[in-house]
């Protein structure tokens, strides 16, 4: 339990400054302890999301079978994200060894007495340097985009959903839940039971009309003619 020290004396005894004294003590023990560092990523294992990291202040200070982070991870299943030699991202020291809790499910005892040992991390590839460009993206936009590709999949708050290639062609759906397929410019909305077409229709003697179907089955050739 933590006690201030009486006002005025500062916790001075004999000339000593308690306070002071027992501060400057804590400051220097938890100089000696990191939670983070930041990384660069020297190899992949993509058979068992461990990668091997390098110390960004220190070339020379390489941590191996460091697992990958997900935002969901649970047994198979989760999200892959593409990590490759020469991403950067932090590396979180656990406060224990962390080996045996990451050999298997369910409660495992801690062993030993170290603390936040350069080994017992785990690695976020999760931050943009300043020399780095930012994927654009709308307020409240979720995107995965693919490094150097082109193609990305958004998701938006109103309900539109993305699915963008490099060759511009996209899948879009939008607000409606109306889809499209192809060129933005010129696709037209892909047909469901719902869609009603509209023709014209000419008779023998020369005349027209326009005349409208709905669809039964946008897989089948099955017409209902009005």
């Amino acid at each position: 339990m933590a006690h201030n020290a009486p006002e005025g004396g500062g916790g001075d005894s004999g000339g000593l400054n308690i306070v002071a004294t027992l501060r400057k003590f804590v400051d220097d023990s938890v100089r000696g302890i990191y939670t983070t560092s930041t990384v660069i990523v020297v190899g992949v294992d993509e058979a068992t999301r461990r990668a091997e990291v390098e110390l960004k202040a220190d070339r020379n200070a390489l941590v191996d079978n460091v697992p990958i982070a997900s935002p969901f991870a649970t047994d198979g299943a989760g999200m892959i994200a593409p990590v490759q030699e020469g991403d950067e991202g932090l590396l979180f020291h656990a406060r224990e060894p962390i080996e045996k809790q990451l050999a298997t499910s369910g409660e495992v005892a801690p062993e030993g007495e170290r603390r936040f040992t350069l080994e017992a991390g785990v690695f976020f590839p999760e931050i943009w340097l300043d020399d780095m460009d930012v994927p654009d993206h709308e307020d409240g936009e979720f995107q995965i985009a693919i490094q150097d590709d082109g193609s990305a999949l958004r998701m938006f708050p109103d309900g539109r959903v993305r699915v963008e290639h490099t060759s511009g062609k996209v899948i879009a759906m939008d607000a409606t839940g109306a889809v499209t397929i192809g060129d933005e410019a010129s696709a037209a909305a892909v047909l469901n039971a719902d869609a009603e077409l509209e023709y014209e229709d000419t008779q023998p003697d020369g005349s027209t009309s326009t005349k409208t179907v709905d669809v039964i089955d946008p897989g089948t050739t099955d017409l209902d003619s009005s």
